[in-house]
Formats: C-alpha cells, sequence, structure tokens
C-alpha cells in the first residue's frame, strides 16, 4: 500500500535582494564610480519599507545583501583609499542625515521580515584611483589582498556600529559574482568564518575552482556553506520589473531596483505583484517558503543529499550527510511533503514530529534532525482505507 503515498524534500526558496543601501541609484560605471542600483532616482527610506513589505507579504524574511559606503557617517574610508571612488579624499556625498535615520529605524523594527546580509563596501575596487571589478576577487576570480579584503570588511562593521546595527550578517553575496572556493586556509571562506559569515551564495560555474564542490549545488570550507544561486532571471537594474523566476533552486536572486517603482510612492504597487507572483506559483509547484537564508540552506541541503527510500510498511529518510557538514551551518529541522490518500496515518521514529511556526509551514511534515549516529529517519503507516 506504500505505492498509494509519495514522500519528497520540497525545494526551499529564498528571496535575495542585492545592492540594498545605495542612497544614489546612478550607475555611475562610465566615469569610475560604482554601478549602484541602475535606479533613475535617490533611494529614499520607503524603498526600505518596500522591502519589509515583501517581507511582510511572503511571511518571510527577505536576504538583503546590503552595500554601506553611502552610510559613512563620519567619513571614515578616506583612510581606506581602495573601497571607494574618491580614494583618499573620500567624503560621503549622501548628506541627508534624516533620510538616513529613518531608513535605519525601518531595518531595527523589521528584522522579522528584512534579513541584514552583507554584499560589499563599495561592491568595486579602486586600485591607484581607478575601478577594477569586484571588490574582493578580481574578473579572473583572484582574491585581492588577504590584509586588504580584512580592513574592507571592518570598516563595513564599523558603518553598521555607527548606526546601532546590533545584528550580525549570516550571508554573503558576492559582488558581481567573482568569487572562489577550495583554497582551504588561503581562501575567502577563512576570512568570511573569522566575521562570523556562515553562508554564501553564489554561480559555482563562474567561480575559480580549487577543488570540486562536495555535492550538486553546494560545497562547505572553513565552517562555511556555499549555494548555488543560478543566474538571476531578471536583470539587475530593470525597475518595476515583471514578476519571473523557474523556482527549480533555492535562491530567488533579485536587485532593490526590480522591487521599486521609480514613483516611491508606488513602490507597493510593485511589491504587490512581486507578492501574489510568489505565493501563487510556490503553492503550485509545492515548494516552501523558508523562514530565513539558514531555513533555506538546511532544507536544501536536504533536498540536495537526503536519501528517501520505501522499506516495507513505511519509508526510511537517510540523512547520513549531517555526520560530513559542519553542525554550525545546519538548522533544527525538515520539512517534508507527503502525499497520501484520506484516512492514512503514519508514525515517526528516530525523529520528533514538529508543529509548523508559519502559515508557509503546514502543508509540510515539520520534523526534527535525527540524533542518532545512524541519522536515519523512519516513517511507519499505521492506518488505512477499508
Amino acid at each position: 500500500m506504500t505505492q498509494e503515498i509519495d514522500i519528497s524534500i520540497p525545494m526551499p526558496l529564498v528571496v535575495s535582494i542585492e545592492d540594498v543601501g545605495w542612497w544614489s541609484g546612478w550607475n555611475g560605471s562610465g566615469v569610475n564610480q560604482p554601478f549602484r542600483t541602475g535606479m533613475p532616482r535617490d533611494h529614499v527610506p520607503a524603498d526600505y519599507t518596500a522591502l519589509a513589505a515583501l517581507g511582510k507579504g511572503l511571511g518571510t524574511r527577505i536576504l538583503a545583501g546590503f552595500v554601506l559606503c553611502e552610510w559613512d557617517k563620519t567619513d571614515s574610508l578616506r583612510h581606506l583609499p581602495s573601497a571607494t571612488w574618491m580614494g583618499d579624499k573620500w567624503v560621503n556625498p549622501m548628506k541627508n542625515r534624516e533620510h538616513q535615520a529613518q531608513a535605519a529605524a525601518i531595518i531595527k523594527a523589521e528584522q522579522d521580515f528584512i534579513e541584514f546580509g552583507f554584499h560589499a563596501l563599495g561592491h568595486e575596487f579602486w586600485s591607484n584611483g581607478r575601478m577594477e571589478r569586484s571588490e574582493f576577487h578580481n574578473t579572473a576570480c583572484q582574491m585581492r589582498d588577504r590584509e586588504e579584503i580584512i580592513r574592507h570588511l571592518d570598516a563595513f562593521f564599523r558603518i553598521m556600529e555607527q548606526h546601532g546595527f546590533d545584528v550580525a550578517p549570516r550571508t554573503f553575496i558576492p559582488p558581481a559574482l567573482y568569487h572562489s572556493f577550495g583554497n582551504g586556509d588561503k581562501g575567502f571562506q577563512k576570512i568570511m568564518n573569522r566575521f562570523g559569515i556562515k553562508y554564501v551564495t553564489l554561480v559555482f560555474n563562474r567561480a575559480k575552482l580549487f577543488s570540486r564542490p562536495q555535492a550538486a549545488g553546494v560545497a562547505w570550507e572553513n565552517d562555511v556553506l556555499l549555494v548555488e544561486r543560478g543566474e538571476a532571471d531578471v536583470k539587475w537594474d530593470t525597475v518595476a520589473a515583471e514578476p519571473h523566476f523557474l523556482f527549480d533552486r533555492p535562491v530567488m536572486a533579485l536587485h532593490w531596483a526590480n522591487i521599486l517603482h521609480p514613483d516611491p510612492r508606488k513602490n507597493l504597487l510593485v511589491v504587490d505583484r512581486w507578492v501574489r507572483y510568489i505565493n501563487e506559483t510556490i503553492e503550485k509547484t509545492g515548494g516552501l517558503l523558508a523562514r530565513d537564508s539558514e531555513s533555506a540552506f538546511t532544507q536544501y541541503l536536504h533536498k540536495t543529499m537526503s536519501k528517501i527510500q520505501r522499506k516495507g510498511r513505511g519509508f526510511s529518510v537517510d540523512m547520513s550527510w549531517l555526520n560530513r557538514v559542519p553542525g554550525t551551518l545546519i538548522g533544527a529541522s525538515v520539512f517534508l511533503k507527503v502525499d497520501a490518500p484520506g484516512g492514512i496515518g503514519f508514525d515517526v521514529s528516530g525523529a520528533r514530529k514538529l508543529a509548523p511556526a508559519r502559515p508557509a509551514e503546514t502543508p509540510f511534515l515539520k520534523l526534527s534532525l535525527p540524533e542518532d549516529e545512524q541519522r536515519r529517519i523512519r516513517i511507519l503507516l499505521r492506518q488505512f482505507n477499508t
């Protein structure tokens, strides 16, 4: 009778928004300045309200990849010439401190819907006053000088402190997708771990790989997990974009301009369009809107490496990979999709059933992770229709 039942691992989804934090929207790449967001206007506090509205509409935390150079209150980046287009003559062009304070208040108040991620300090790198792509790796995906990278990261976190952002970013989105993996203690993940970063989203075939990822779409190094996010389905500078995504991977990679309107008073019209599209399509595809990046990446590890087998009058879920991946990178639960006729129940051994914490979790069986050495969960059928 198990033939009437199917148990699968749903694909998770986290929505990622890059380039959050720029105050000027202008693409200055033609004159030695950053690409920024490509918006035809400056950014305003309402653009942060739009991020929170997207999270609220989806019942999730939006992973916001922040760029913080234009938040520098004290012009401290003049001591780090490689971080900005002005070099040692840096004077922050963003002067509207009231807008900064309003935006900071929104970010702090809406932490249940905005996850503070790390994208960049200035996004590019200035060598002898000339812009190079990108901030932490060059176009050949060669890592820049280790100590210079650390100075950029120190500056990013100091600017966070200037505005009272007391969160600890857990996820890094490489600028321009230039990255590297597999270089051990000489590599970038070692630095990320030092600064508390646990996750990196990237496109593996764009990165420099010193060794192969341990599994399809995921890799881990120095207690940092790398997750394949795929190419963005919407161009980075498309303003008020029409929603489009294939729902075949765990990260919906968007850029800030995609969810905003040229008139900030109309931002929510664009956000509502994205909310309807994502909610309706995720239901059709049977995917799971994850609570945050940790939940999404934990579920993706299960999707990628856990194995479900039919065993007699039940199922066995092999999660032995849990013994290989650092435990600090793994959340506390897994979600299974159970398709069964009415009247069929089941018992679970090797894990505990957990109550759903959000509406997005209710269609799924939520379980704790197995703690035994074999890392196996058994699902046994216990009643049938007659």
